[in-house]
C-alpha cells in the first residue's frame, strides 16, 4: 500500500485521477490491511483509502491513542485537504470514528462525505458497557476478542503475536469505554447502517438508532453473518457501498 500525504491514510492501489474515494475505518485492534481485498469490487476510478492508526501495522512502534477526540483531530487534519468527492465506511469502532469525523468536518465548514456507511456499530446514543480502565485486563480483552470473532485461533494461541496486538486492542477498548455521546444537530448526509443477522453484539434496534443522526436519507441493511459480516459477505456489502458512487460525476 502506498501512502497519500502523511501516515494516517494509506491506499492499496493508487488511482491517477480518481473520480471519488472510499475512506475506510477499521474495527478495534485492526489495521488498514483488513480492507485490502475491497479494491477488486470497486469501479476502477474509485480509489480505496484506509485509515492506518498508530500502534498497528507499519505504525506498530507508535503509541496507540486511547481517546476519540485527538484521534479524530489527527484524521481530520489529514483528510481535510481532500478536494475529491468521497464516501466513508467504518466498521464497529471504525463506525464511531467515521461518525465523529463527519461532525469534525462539519464544525469546520469542510467537505462532507457523499454517503456515510456505519457497519456493525450501535448508534452513538447507546453507550458501550466496557469496565473501568483498571479492569481491562488481558483476560477480559481476550474474552472480548473471542466473543466478537474475527481473530484466527492460530493467532490467539501464539503468545508472541498476542503480545504485539494486545496493546492496540486495549487502547481501542479504552477509547470506546471513555466515549460519551453528546447530542448534537443531525448530519445532512445520507447514512446507511449495516448489520449481521447473527451478530449478537449489536441489536437491530441499536442499528436503527442511527436514523436519529441524520437529516438525510437513512437505510438499514442486514447481511448474512456474525459481527464480521463485512468479510464473510464482502461482495454483498460492496454492492451496497458501490451504489453511493453512482451519482458522483
Amino acid at each position: 500500500m502506498e501512502p497519500i500525504p502523511g501516515a494516517w491514510f494509506w491506499r492499496q492501489k493508487p488511482v491517477a485521477l480518481p473520480r471519488a474515494r472510499l475512506f475506510c475505518f477499521p474495527y478495534a485492534g485492526a489495521n488498514a490491511m483488513v480492507f485490502r481485498t475491497w479494491v477488486a469490487h470497486l469501479p476502477p476510478d474509485v480509489e480505496l483509502v484506509a485509515a492506518q492508526l498508530p500502534g498497528r501495522g507499519p505504525r506498530i512502534r507508535e503509541a496507540p491513542m486511547t481517546t476519540l477526540k485527538p484521534l479524530v483531530e489527527a484524521l481530520g487534519q489529514a483528510l481535510a485537504p481532500s478536494r475529491i468527492p468521497f464516501v466513508m465506511f467504518g466498521h464497529s469502532m471504525g463506525g464511531l470514528v467515521a461518525f465523529a469525523l463527519c461532525h469534525w468536518l462539519r464544525a469546520r465548514g469542510l467537505r462532507a462525505p457523499m454517503h456515510l456507511f456505519i457497519s456493525g456499530r450501535r448508534a452513538a446514543q447507546f453507550p458501550d458497557s466496557y469496565p473501568p480502565t483498571g479492569e481491562l485486563t488481558d483476560a477480559y480483552i481476550l474474552s472480548c476478542i473471542r466473543r466478537y470473532g474475527g481473530t484466527p485461533a492460530s493467532v490467539l494461541a501464539e503468545p508472541g503475536l498476542m503480545d504485539l496486538i494486545l496493546p492496540a486492542f486495549r487502547a481501542d477498548f479504552e477509547l470506546l469505554r471513555s466515549y460519551r455521546h453528546v447530542p448534537t444537530e443531525p448530519l445532512d448526509v445520507p447514512l446507511t447502517a449495516l448489520g449481521g443477522a447473527k451478530d449478537d453484539t449489536v441489536q437491530p434496534a441499536q442499528l436503527e438508532g442511527w436514523r436519529e443522526s441524520t437529516n438525510g436519507p437513512f437505510a438499514l441493511r442486514i447481511f448474512e453473518g456474525d459481527h464480521f459480516f463485512l468479510h464473510s459477505a464482502e461482495a454483498a456489502v460492496l454492492r451496497v457501498v458501490k451504489q453511493a458512487f453512482a451519482g458522483i460525476a
